[in-house]
């Protein structure tokens, strides 16, 4: 499932993901920012909290935590 927030004011893609698994669809997005106007994005799954390029990663118990960014 993927959604946008206002972060920064900016447009920051939030995609949920089941398990581990690809983001083609995110990695699309932030290949094009002058077509989508997105510059990153936050990735919800099964993972530990990291950075990657231009997309956060946190676990899904942090999800609550998007409203304080």
């Amino acid at each position: 499932m993927d959604f946008v927030i206002r972060y920064k004011g900016e447009c920051t893609l939030v995609e949920v993901k089941a398990a581990s698994g690809n983001i083609k669809s995110t990695k699309t997005i932030l290949a094009h920012p002058e077509k989508y106007h997105v510059n990153s994005a936050i990735k919800l799954g099964d993972y530990n909290v990291g950075r990657n390029d231009q997309v956060l990663t946190l676990p899904h118990y942090m999800a609550f935590l998007l409203t304080a960014l």
